[in-house]
């Protein structure tokens, strides 16, 4: 992979996958095809049983490391990856998303650096596909608020140092995302929105196959940190995202 800039910091991508043969293909091809010359790419296993071995031992040599074990959920394989990574920025690409195009890495490495500053988190927008299989691009917004995902942790680099001080906490089971992010925020970490679209959605997801669960971690997320709310009662997901809205 040659890149079109000279300037090429380590990027690490990585992928999380488990008995997910029908849509890991087209991810890894995804990330060995960007034009980006710097790139580490590591692929976490959940230790599947449908063939998805063999697919990974197929693209093996394109992959700087691949691991095949049990686990304990999504956010403790995607905290393996963190831990192996060595790259200045890091993003996850998790089976069945897709980059929007063969240029991502050197777009996003090309808008930072024209940034000032030292941003820690630069994000961009998704496509969804739709069902009659065209594309509609989801505009991120500012994290001003940050009591729910602002936009797709899948269109977010962060700098890797930052993910290795964090990690996700593996007692949520659908929202250590924006746990994450929330600390980022609330400890006044750089965010920086990239107005281009990073990645193409699988809207088949665990988070979004089970939105109400989703939205009940969200729930258990901005409680735990948010004494004003933590005793109010709430009869309903969709009676607290109402509430969320009004918190400033």
């Amino acid at each position: 992979m040659t890149s079109l800039f000279p300037a090429t910091p380590l990027i690490t991508v990585v992928t999380v996958a488990y008995n997910s043969i029908g849509t890991l293909e087209k991810t890894i091809q995804s990330v060995i095809t960007q034009d980006y010359g710097n790139t580490e790419y590591i692929l976490i296993d959940g230790g599947s049983t449908d063939g998805s071995i063999d697919m990974i031992k197929k693209y093996a040599s394109r992959l700087s490391a691949w691991i095949s074990e049990k686990d304990n959920g999504i956010y403790h394989a995607m905290n393996k990856g963190i831990r192996m990574a060595s790259g200045k920025w890091i993003c996850f690409l998790n089976s069945g998303d897709v980059f929007a195009d063969t240029s991502i890495l050197n777009k996003v490495i090309q808008a930072t650096t024209r940034l000032s500053g030292s941003p820690q988190i630069v994000y961009g927008n998704i496509l969804v596909r739709n069902p009659d299989g065209t594309l509609t691009e989801r505009i991120a917004k500012e994290p001003c608020n940050i009591h729910q995902m602002y936009f797709c942790h899948q269109s977010a680099f962060v700098k890797t140092s930052l993910m290795k001080n964090y990690l996700f906490d593996e007692h949520y089971k659908f929202s250590a995302d924006l746990k994450f992010f929330k600390q980022c925020y609330y400890n006044r970490q750089a965010f920086i929105h990239l107005n281009l679209p990073v990645v193409i959605y699988d809207t088949n997801g665990i988070s979004n196959t089970r939105r109400e669960d989703g939205l009940r971690d969200n729930i258990a997320v901005v409680k735990s940190n948010r004494p004003r709310i933590k005793e109010i009662p709430v009869s309903s997901p969709s009676v607290f995202r109402n509430l969320l809205a009004k918190i400033n």
